[in-house]
């Protein structure tokens, strides 16, 4: 069931020419996930005269006012700048029931046409159970904030959601210039609600009602373990004194609150891929039936919620006669809320099937940790055989020869005897016999030996120091091909492929096994912590970018100088 609000409303233009303007009507629904009770602004966009009709859910509630008007967007057609001029129509609401949610289209109907905008999907999750100070303690002040979390303890890679909280005994107007708590330590940090979007509520607390909003959201992941704080946020509130004929303005600085880290139990399981949260695994081969020789795809897709952006790629075990063909593909569709890193990290793998015959690869498994029950869960799936048809080129099976003992009888008694009498043992390399040895083509067998394998392991190490030289240069060439006529979504997908692809050629594994848990595992001799710090903030900072919705007003040059140093920095 759907209810049509009452927006039949026609939008007045003001007088202002719109005559030139290709008609659009555009729908913006911020933010797509939320929480029951968390505010929902819709925004409604069109340069069309004419009747405007919105289906919303009957779950939807609007609440606080209707705010109408005329806007102008500069658009760039062929070299030149347009100005676009739109009316807009925005209203916030909210929801008391978990569910997703289908919003809109939005309508404008005029005598000859029909405009119709995109139709989004809103996901309300069940709220956290924020724990907070208690405010009761504070009403001695006008106007007070507090910090909000999720929990106090939590266990090493385990989201941690933080929300500031503003209380106050007066009518707030506006609120400005809000500056973020911060973690103080090493961590992740996700916006989960823009700054300037606040929900306004009231609450009684000991007999007094007192206003409140809820203000900067956001999700951290703490990098390791141990006792840290959150440094206080702050911002300006513009307030109305009944005492005063004009509003005032107020600086609200919050509490400071604590958070404590904790080390993951002991007893990591064998499958154990650094997840902390609640996780499933799913696995498929795209063709059971092929030829002898040939490569097949094995599809695996982990999904759940916690550190999912965070995991280890799995570990599979092949049988004998199959071998990997090239590195996996890694496919991310993640999304971060109140649950954590969301949605499915997909690994396709390439197999070359080297034997005949009915082949049957063991089930792939995964193992996590769940903070909920405190324990470690192993999940599994199973795949189907493989049928492959032979091509008459069967593997021959490698058998271990058993490794015997050999000794020359001749030579025994100076390995492993002494003379009677409790006499010194026999020097080989004095008197003629010592001659002898010295110059018996045995000896001369193995100082060439001792020389070539000097002289490979000299080559080896040649050969890899101008492979990671042209490492370096590869990844370097390819950060030149970043060009800014590209839009930056692109230009960030790229770097990020850039970075990751040569990192894993400099610890010479595959692209998926580059995370940041990996490269927290590697030593100072292999990565410096300088560098390790470089890697994280350009990682975290690309992150942002993609997700905190500013990516087309980001400045990508700066981290395309960044990634050439952290390259330039590797020996």
């Amino acid at each position: 069931m759907v209810k049509n609000i009452a927006l039949h409303i026609v939008f007045l233009l003001l007088s202002v020419q719109l005559f030139g303007q290709n008609e659009f009507v555009e729908l913006d629904i911020n933010p797509k996930d939320v929480e029951i009770g968390q505010s929902v602004t819709i925004t409604i966009k069109t340069n069309v005269d004419g009747d405007l009709d919105m289906s919303l859910p009957d779950e939807f509630i609007q609440s606080g006012a209707m705010q109408t008007g005329m806007s102008s967007s500069i658009e760039y057609v062929n070299g030149r700048q347009k100005a676009i001029r739109y009316n807009y129509r925005t209203f916030t609401g909210y929801f008391e029931d978990v569910g997703t949610y289908l919003m809109g289209p939005v309508k404008v109907i005029t005598r000859t046409k029909e405009y119709l905008s995109e139709e989004f999907k809103v996901r309300v999750t069940n709220r956290q159970n924020m724990m907070s100070d208690d405010p009761s303690k504070n009403l001695n002040k006008m106007v007070f904030g507090i910090i909000q979390k999720s929990k106090k303890e939590i266990y090493e890679g385990e989201p941690l959601v933080v929300e500031g909280k503003v209380y106050s005994q007066v009518e707030i107007l506006q609120v400005e210039d809000y500056s973020s708590f911060t973690f103080d330590g090493p961590a992740e940090t996700k916006s989960l609600v823009a700054s300037n979007q606040v929900s306004s509520a009231y609450e009684v607390i000991n007999g007094k009602n007192l206003q409140t909003f809820k203000i900067g959201k956001t999700l951290i992941f703490p990098e390791r373990i141990g006792d840290y704080s959150i440094k206080p946020f702050q911002t300006i509130i513009v307030y109305n004194d009944r005492r005063r004929i004009f509003p005032e303005r107020l600086k609200v600085v919050s509490n400071q609150a604590n958070v404590v880290v904790k080390p993951l139990p002991a007893g990591t399981p064998k499958h154990f891929i650094d997840a902390v949260g609640e996780f499933n695994v799913s696995a498929n081969i795209a063709n059971r039936y092929i030829d002898q020789g040939k490569v097949i795809e094995l599809k695996l897709k982990i999904s759940g919620s916690g550190n999912l952006h965070n995991i280890e790629q799995p570990t599979i075990q092949l049988p004998r006669g199959l071998s990997f063909y090239g590195d996996p593909e890694v496919v991310d569709s993640i999304r971060f809320s109140s649950q954590g890193a969301e949605g499915s990290k997909s690994y396709t793998y390439f197999i070359q099937v080297n034997r005949s015959g009915e082949v049957q690869l063991n089930p792939i498994k995964i193992a996590y940790f769940n903070p909920k029950t405190e324990e470690y869960v192993t999940v599994q799936s199973r795949l189907k055989t493989i049928h492959v048809k032979s091509t008459g080129l069967e593997e021959p099976e490698e058998l271990e020869e058993e490794k015997k003992e050999v000794r020359d009888p001749v030579m025994q008694p100076y390995i492993t005897e002494y003379l009677p009498g409790g006499s010194a043992p026999i020097d080989l390399f004095t008197g003629w016999g010592g001659a002898f040895l010295l110059c018996s083509p045995i000896m001369f067998g193995l100082v060439l030996g001792l020389l070539v394998r000097v002289k490979n392991n000299s080559a080896e190490n040649t050969l890899a120091k101008q492979q990671r030289i042209q490492h370096k240069t590869d990844a370097l060439y390819e950060l030149s091909l970043l060009s800014d006529d590209q839009n930056n979504e692109t230009r960030i997908d790229q770097l990020s492929q850039i970075m990751v692809r040569f990192l894993a050629k400099q610890f010479k594994v595959s692209n998926g096994e580059i995370t940041r848990m990996f490269l927290k595992t590697k030593t100072p001799g292999e990565l410096s912590e300088e560098t390790y710090a470089s890697i994280i903030a350009i990682f975290d900072e690309i992150d942002a970018t993609k997700y905190g919705g500013q990516i087309e007003n980001s400045d990508v040059n700066h981290l395309v100088r960044e990634a050439e140093q952290i390259i330039n920095s590797f020996e």
